[in-house]
């Protein structure tokens, strides 16, 4: 070979060298970019109807994470799974009031409604349920929360007004007030840095104002060149440490902070979103726009616009947050920045798509990326975007022999095969002769344990490098077999009846279930327990030995109750059922995990398709409709951590189940929940907010059960008929076990006043002072009975025993003398008539029938009448007692007797007398009076002696005041009581 050519050969290896490293540099810088990318997540949030589709006007996020936005209904907040109005009850703001803006800011609600020349605001404080309104001088173009608490709000008249918890709102004109500002125009929006300093963006112009001074911008750039380079006004405006970003409805315009200065200027309306990322501006690009990155100034990402329903018309990225909220025309959205180095799934889209419509038995995916996949249709090898079909078997299950080398399971024909994953060849396995079905294989020392209909066999691979199927066991009671678990030194064996347990000796024993068959298509190992996917029983938890410890079905979360396939890692619980993906979470009492909304999560699995691509730390699932790679960080993070927290949204009250119930979007403020009297209803909500994935929570009432109930964020917990009480209420999500982070308030039930110790006390009191009256009656009636006793028998022996001792005594001298003695006979028959008078007066004034008044004023009249008629003139006289009817007896028996008295005293001694009887009742008492005349007193008469100190005691008795009054020619007697 020549020198020349030698020359040449060598140039013509290092230019090919050169044009492949230079190609492979290229393609290794393009993946870095490519993983390096922020990837986005665009999801519709699930509003109930009928918001799912209406048009968001006004977006805002409060700092407890529920989400208020308007429509042309009016206001609403939006919990995370539920929306409910905006009500306070106030004339002045109606629920169905739309504001131009709205702003949350320090547990204020903030609505600004534009009026002319002016906005009104209305501020309604979330802590005391007020609200008060202002008025600005304009429609607000912009917010900004000091570092002091302040927040500013900077009109289009370039004006700041001052709003906060203190002072409420004060105009403090900052702008206007600044030396060398004589701009009157519309002032489009404002900003304010770390530093203080103050920007204020006008007419395609920016304005700095720092400490009273301000300072314009020096450049105009394309606008002085270009008269039809013109820009609207100024949306949105975002500041990183060295420049400003100015986002116009057909452009933006970016300018450095210190010189103000334009450095960058595009002129388009396909820049929806802007967003600061560490720093650096991100812009995201709808469609196939022509801006291009700059390194300097900003990044360049792709929109997934194609997820929005209509026009985007506005979009909130508050600090601190991890997303950007999209209102649109028809729903709102949640837009995730996720910067991640490459992904867990890998390129899965062309495996998808190719596999569509396929039924995938099985999958084995290499540490390179190239997954073999077993189908009714037959097996593929996929390496990259290249799928390349083997051979038309139904292949069932795929393990690895060795780095090279795949071993398959067959249904029928030879049973099993190999393939190199290196040529792709297949070769099959000699099965002697023999039907084989390759259903299941697991690594057993040297070899490997299969199963297939009604048999277990056991490959081997030989000396000579062949593989040598033996016929293990045989048995008609085996079914078909799903899957071989070692377990220590014997095998289970899962079948389309049962779990067999088959020992070293080759001894077969049904062990699971006893009593019954079903199949069982999957075990799963979860510490020393076992979860197993059966066939219409769902998953099923059993112990060693075999005994059933839980059991999930459709009704507990689980998509399907046949589960073909199961896998556990993380703490998850991943189940492949008949109607698609159910997930659990095993450290939170198997807490069902909702998928992520796409329809191929719910699509049919098959039994045994199932590959865990440790590479990837990605699962594979096959179905018949094709392949799923789960997102695993979806159900990760949905997984929750201990921190998580969940909060309530708002209180209902109602006081019965006709009437609409009171709701309280601001009870999660209060450090009680208090339920009024007749309140009988509360129900509850909870929420997770806006970026939780947890759904399913656990909740209890201490004072009734000490058991965690069930439900789920979307449901409302509602109570009946509290009784009065102070009750303790706990939510958690089911992930967190650390009592820091429970949700705890109190709840007070008040009792109403015939519920209280207070009203139990008195009503107590009433009872015992009613025990007390009846007693001191009982009592009262008993001395009254003894009194009655007492009275009469004093009165029989005052006035029947000194009869009788008289007429004893008259007989007995009678009886001496021997004689009859008219003058005694008389005498008598005087005392016997005193004593059977006397009788009659005591029993009449005992007898109950006698208590009225009209039986006492005649008993007066007849007495009256016996004792003077003939001797003396009467006047009576009865006042006041037309209203009287009934007179107590001791009342009506000491009146009459004292009378009594008083008219025998008169008979006795005097001698034509005019007499005068009175019975007064009147308003200040009850006044009785007997007057006499004594002009003709009988001779040896007396007036006093023991009938006027009778009179004084029964006066005494009836608890009455008695004069007896001797004076000017008239004796009186006047007795004296209270009012009948």
């Amino acid at each position: 070979m020549t020198p020349a050519r030698d020359v040449k050969n060598r140039l013509i290896f290092f230019y090919a060298m050169g044009i492949r490293l230079f190609a492979f540099l290229t393609m290794w810088l393009s993946t870095l970019a490519a993983d390096a990318q922020t990837t986005y997540g665009l999801r519709k949030v699930d509003l109930p109807v009928p918001f799912k589709y209406a048009e968001i006007r006004a977006v805002r996020q409060d700092n407890d994470g529920y989400t208020w936005f308007t429509t042309s209904q009016g206001i609403w907040r939006y919990d995370g799974t539920d929306v409910q109005p905006f009500d306070i009850k106030d004339p002045e703001l109606p629920q169905s009031a739309v504001p131009d803006v709205i702003y949350c800011y320090d547990g204020y609600i903030l609505l600004f409604f534009d009026v002319i020349h002016a906005s009104r605001m209305l501020a309604y404080d979330t802590y005391t349920s007020k609200a008060t309104k202002y008025l600005l001088d304009e429609h607000p173009s912009s917010f900004y929360n000091s570092p002091d608490g302040r927040l500013l709000i900077y009109t289009w008249k370039h004006g700041v007004w001052q709003f906060s918890r203190k002072g409420r709102l004060i105009k403090c004109d900052e702008g206007a007030g600044a030396k060398r500002w004589t701009f009157t125009g519309k002032m489009e929006n404002a900003i304010v840095d770390r530093d203080g300093s103050t920007y204020l963006f006008y007419q395609q112009k920016v304005a700095r104002l720092k400490n009273g001074a301000i300072f314009f911008e020096a450049d105009t750039l394309t606008g002085a060149r270009n008269p039809r380079f013109n820009f609207s006004y100024v949306k949105d405006v975002l500041c990183s440490s060295a420049y400003l970003f100015a986002r116009f409805p057909n452009g933006f315009i970016i300018y450095d902070k210190h010189t103000l200065e334009k450095l960058y200027e595009y002129l388009g309306v396909d820049i929806p979103v802007v967003y600061l990322e560490n720093d650096h501006f991100v812009v995201l690009q709808s469609g196939a726009g022509k801006l291009k990155p700059n390194d300097k100034l900003f990044k360049v990402q792709p929109f997934p616009y194609t997820g929005i329903t209509g026009n985007i018309k506005t979009y909130i990225n508050e600090h601190g947050l991890n997303h950007i909220l999209i209102a649109a025309e028809k729903g709102l959205f949640e837009l995730t920045p996720n910067v991640a180095p490459g992904s867990n799934i890998g390129k899965t889209g062309f495996f998808t798509r190719f596999f569509k419509d396929k039924s995938v038995r099985c999958m084995y995916r290499l540490s390179n990326g190239k997954l073999f996949a077993g189908t009714y249709k037959g097996l593929y090898a996929v390496d990259g975007n290249t799928a390349r079909l083997i051979a038309n078997l139904a292949i069932y299950t795929i393990t690895r022999i060795d780095e090279n080398t795949l071993l398959l399971g067959i249904e029928g024909a030879n049973g099993f095969a190999t393939v190199d994953t290196r040529s792709d060849r297949l070769s099959f396995i000699d099965s002697k002769g023999r039907f084989i079905f390759g259903f299941s294989l697991v690594k057993d020392g040297d070899g490997y344990m299969a199963g297939g209909a009604y048999n277990l066999y056991r490959l081997k691979k030989l000396a000579d490098g062949q593989w040598d199927p033996q016929l293990l066991l045989h048995s008609d009671s085996l079914g078909t077999v799903k899957q071989i678990m070692a377990m220590d030194d014997h095998w289970w064996i899962a079948t389309s009846v049962g779990i067999f347990n088959l020992d070293r000796s080759n001894r077969l024993k049904k062990i699971f279930p006893m009593h019954e068959s079903y199949g069982v298509y999957a075990m799963q190992r979860d510490g020393n327990n076992f979860w197993l996917g059966t066939a219409a029983h769902g998953l099923i938890k059993i112990d060693k030995n075999c005994k059933i410890l839980s059991q999930l079905k459709f009704s507990d979360g689980l998509a399907g109750d046949f589960v073909y396939s199961l896998f556990k890692t993380n703490g998850l619980l991943y189940a492949g059922t008949n109607q698609g993906l159910s997930v659990f979470n095993t450290n939170a009492g198997m807490q069902s995990i909702n998928p992520p909304d796409d329809p191929q999560y719910s699509e049919e699995l098959n039994h045994s398709a199932i590959f865990y691509d440790e590479a990837r730390r990605q699962l594979i699932f096959g179905g018949v409709s094709g392949m799923l790679f789960p997102d695993m960080d979806y159900y990760t993070s949905a997984k929750g951590k201990q921190s998580d927290v969940i909060n309530l949204s708002y209180v209902k009250k109602g006081s019965n189940g006709v009437a609409s119930p009171e709701t309280d979007l601001f009870a999660y403020l209060e450090k009680k929940i208090v339920l009024d009297p007749g309140y009988l209803f509360m129900g509850l909500k909870f929420s997770g907010g806006l970026e939780s994935r947890q759904h399913n929570f656990l909740f209890r009432i201490t004072e009734i059960d000490t058991l965690w109930h069930k439900s789920n964020l979307s449901n409302e917990i509602s109570f009946y008929g509290l009784a009065p009480g102070t009750y303790t209420l706990q939510a958690r999500f089911s992930s967190v076990t650390d009592s820091r982070y429970w949700f705890k308030k109190t709840i007070i039930v008040v009792p109403h006043f015939y519920q209280t110790l207070f009203f139990k006390f008195i009503i107590a009191l009433i009872i015992a002072l009613a025990i007390y009256i009846a007693w001191l009656a009982r009592v009262r009636k008993i001395k009254d009975e003894h009194l009655l006793r007492t009275t009469i028998a004093s009165d029989l022996h005052d006035e029947i025993g000194s009869a009788l001792t008289r007429i004893s005594l008259t007989s007995e001298l009678m009886n001496i003398k021997r004689k009859l003695d008219a003058n005694v006979v008389a005498r008598i028959s005087t005392d016997s008539k005193e004593a059977i008078a006397s009788i009659s007066d005591i029993i009449w004034s005992i007898d109950a029938r006698n208590d009225t008044r009209d039986d006492l004023v005649a008993r007066i009249r007849e007495h009256a009448h016996n004792m003077l008629d003939g001797m003396a003139s009467v006047n009576f006289e009865v006042l006041g007692l037309d209203n009287v009817t009934n007179l107590p007896q001791l009342v009506r028996q000491n009146i009459y007797l004292i009378f009594k008295e008083a008219i025998n005293n008169i008979a006795k001694h005097n001698a034509n007398p005019e007499v005068r009887i009175s019975l007064n009742n009147q308003l200040k008492g009850m006044t009785i009076t007997i007057r006499n005349t004594v002009a003709d007193e009988k001779q040896g008469s007396a007036h006093r002696g023991q009938g006027l100190r009778n009179m004084q005691m029964r006066a005494k008795r009836m608890k009455a005041a008695i004069d007896i009054l001797d004076e000017d020619g008239m004796f009186s007697v006047i007795i004296k009581m209270k009012r009948w």
